[in-house]
């Protein structure tokens, strides 16, 4: 986990419409990024990559690892994530990977993600509206939940500059930079978004 080089092989061996047709029937939305490509914070710059297994397996044979590539794969015990694992399991085996799924308690796999106990984590996250609080916390350095250890005192910069700025373009142009950094090392790959449906009444203005 600690060769960039791998950690895009293996989002390139992923693909994401897949695992929203499988796994949600449609009803959740590919994504790369913290947020999702129908938010205004989405940078267009760095669309959903389709999946490139070739180009995945020509990473791995470039870096010299051994394959299979023994991956300890924490997943949280419920219905979805597992589900998604298991086809990201499959996926990833044709690039060189065995992802050795460990099925664990929602509280217990927080704990060891914390400590570092772990290789591949998957994680679901509530999201919030502005990027800040769907990034800060994960990407940068020593944050709370930066389970990965990342660390770039460029992002870190960025980051910070990001929360001196108000106006939307400034901001935007901040995250841009922070985009392709992080799409470059890949410290969390991300998949998918899951719907939010609110009901209401036609009379609510």
């Amino acid at each position: 986990a600690k060769d960039a080089r791998l950690r895009q092989a293996l989002s390139l061996a992923i693909d994401r419409q897949a695992i929203n047709d499988v796994v949600f029937n449609g009803a959740a939305l590919p994504g790369n990024q913290w947020v999702s490509p129908k938010s205004p914070w989405y940078q267009a710059k760095f669309p959903v990559p389709p999946r490139d297994l070739a180009k995945a397996k020509q990473i791995v044979a470039a870096t010299g690892a051994k394959t299979p590539i023994a991956v300890d794969y924490m997943v949280p015990n419920n219905p979805e994530t597992r589900q998604v694992a298991e086809v990201i399991q499959a996926m990833a085996a044709e690039a060189g990977f065995d992802m050795k799924i460990r099925v664990t308690e929602f509280a217990t796999s927080m704990n060891e993600a914390e400590a570092g106990r772990f290789q591949a984590y998957m994680l679901n996250w509530s999201g919030r509206t502005d990027p800040d609080g769907n990034l800060y916390v994960f990407q940068r350095t020593g944050a709370a939940q930066n389970y990965s250890k990342y660390a770039s005192k460029e992002v870190d910069g960025w980051l910070d500059e990001a929360r001196t700025k108000t106006a939307v373009a400034d901001r935007m142009a901040i995250y841009e930079k922070v985009a392709g950094q992080i799409l470059a090392d890949n410290p969390i790959i991300y998949l998918y978004h899951r719907p939010v449906i609110i009901a209401h009444t036609t009379r609510l203005d």
